[in-house]
């Protein structure tokens, strides 16, 4: 692969979450939780999550990143991780609230249209998935 950007057809989807709380204690109980589900993931060996972050915006909001081998992966994350739905449940309370528009909290998918050469992300061959989740056939990544 040459340096640049690199078109891929591949079923890897990425998801974000930004929550909006309501003051800077609410920020560091947040990302306990995030840790806490992060290790029920380690432990359950949740299949189709590859790798997830935790993302600081400002001392009021903050973001979950995952990153999932296919769309289908991500309905199984709730039912193989219960904590998850206890952690969802708690951090409501911790959102700041837009009397039109309701709690801050948003969420987006998409899947993975290009990457660069350089795909390090510590001890996760990002790289390695990309390249052999592009080169399988299409049959197969359904």
């Amino acid at each position: 692969m040459q340096p640049g950007d690199h078109e891929v057809n591949v079923p890897i989807v990425c998801v974000m979450t930004r929550f909006g709380l309501r003051g800077v204690r609410q920020l560091l109980p947040t990302y306990r939780d995030f840790r806490r589900v992060t290790r029920e993931v380690a432990a359950s060996q949740t299949p189709g999550l590859l790798r997830s972050a935790f993302l600081f915006e400002n001392p009021t909001a903050c973001y979950s990143f995952s990153i999932w081998s296919d769309l289908d992966a991500i309905p199984h994350f709730g039912t193989a991780v219960p904590v998850h739905v206890d952690v969802a449940n708690k951090v409501f309370g911790r959102l700041s609230k837009d009397p039109e528009f309701g709690p801050e909290l948003w969420s987006t998918k998409w899947r993975l249209v290009s990457v660069s050469n350089n795909l390090n992300w510590s001890d996760f061959n990002f790289r390695r998935f990309v390249l052999d989740a592009h080169e399988r056939p299409r049959e197969e990544r359904k």
